[in-house]
């Protein structure tokens, strides 16, 4: 019985993704519009060059631009199905924990599975699927994240760290194991931004 209502619940996922992907799309192209225009109208005076240089820096820290750089590569995945009823695992509070460790450990950006991560981004499961900004993901998962390759894989290797998810690797129930990376690139956050509210200084 259960087997009916599945097939019909994965096209809904799969028609509410694509239209999510297209409205991305759409907002990715509007706020490149208006990069534009905020840049030819900054070369008309010195005072709106400067108030560019700064909305730029603060884009670049609201992760609206692409980073790239050297840094690390977590993989994350869920071993083989022993049985056909073993129970999908939710990797939200492990994506979060470990995105989470890479901003302690003085990362610049981070992604999951090319989807950048923000300080507003949310990270949920639905069964085994994970949605990260609204767009669905499945394992095996890949976190990558910009920063100093050295601090970042001393933060992950420390044993006081991640302890639920290094335990469960070593009972071999996940795949888990991060490497360095020369160059990394992680595109631009593209989903909505909420303003509660704003002023000047």
């Amino acid at each position: 019985m259960t087997i009916r209502y599945v097939e019909p619940l994965h096209a809904s996922i799969e028609g509410l993704q694509a239209q999510q992907d297209a409205f991305k799309e759409q907002l990715a192209g509007l706020r490149t519009e208006l990069d534009d225009l905020q840049r030819t109208a900054a070369t008309q005076s010195g005072a709106t060059q400067d108030l560019q240089q700064r909305l730029d820096d603060l884009r670049a820290l609201a992760g609206l631009t692409a980073a790239r750089g050297e840094g690390l590569v977590v993989q994350l995945d869920a071993p083989p199905p022993i049985a056909p009823l073993d129970r999908p695992t939710c990797f939200a509070p492990d994506l979060t924990d470990i995105t989470n460790m890479a901003w302690r450990a003085g990362a610049a950006a981070v992604s999951i599975n090319g989807e950048r991560v923000v300080g507003s981004s949310s990270v949920y499961c639905v069964g085994s699927t994970i949605v990260v900004n609204g767009t669905v993901a499945s394992a095996p998962f890949e976190i990558r994240a910009i920063g100093d390759p050295a601090a970042l894989l001393a933060t992950f290797d420390d044993p006081a760290q991640l302890r639920d998810l290094k335990r469960r690797r070593d009972e071999r129930s996940v795949i888990f194991h991060a490497t360095r990376a020369p160059l990394i690139e992680i595109g631009p956050y593209t989903g909505p931004i909420a303003v509660g509210s704003a002023r000047t200084e």
